[in-house]
């Protein structure tokens, strides 16, 4: 499996950090974890990317750095979120979600037609009610 480099810098910068934060030299850190002090060096700058993860693991866990790994989504459930998602707009213009009706009458309207309508309604009294609002800004005293 190929590791992602932005992974390798993040772990290798959470490592440099724990170090500095704690005072630990990278000689005194290569004896406890029995590596070399060019590995821990190099892995730090980013010129050796391909450290083991069990070498990697024990040099985070030396300097008391906890590594979670959280499952990233996979496409078949971003998929499936992005049709749920799309389904429950559907649902807005079809009226399941909403009412565009003139009048008290919770229901939607029946037909499709109908439907059409009521947005074309709404939206047409979007705009008078827009219209009149900047016809009545403009004609007021300053």
């Amino acid at each position: 499996m190929k590791a992602d480099s932005s992974l390798v810098a993040t772990l290798a910068a959470a490592l440099r950090n724990a170090r500095r934060a704690k005072r630990v030299s990278i000689a005194a850190l290569a004896a406890q974890a029995g590596v070399s002090p060019r590995l821990i060096s190099e892995f730090e700058q980013g010129k050796r990317p391909h450290v083991s993860l069990e070498t990697a693991s024990r040099l985070l866990h030396l300097m008391h750095v906890v590594v979670t790994v959280a499952r990233a989504p996979s496409p078949v459930d971003a998929d499936r979120a992005r049709a749920e998602r799309a389904a429950v707009r559907r649902q807005t213009w079809t009226g399941s979600q909403s009412t565009l009706a003139m009048h008290d009458d919770p229901r939607p309207p029946a037909t499709a037609g109908a439907r059409l309508a009521a947005v074309s309604g709404a939206s047409a009294l979007t705009v008078a009610l827009q219209r009149a609002s900047l016809d009545s800004s403009s004609h007021e005293p300053r």
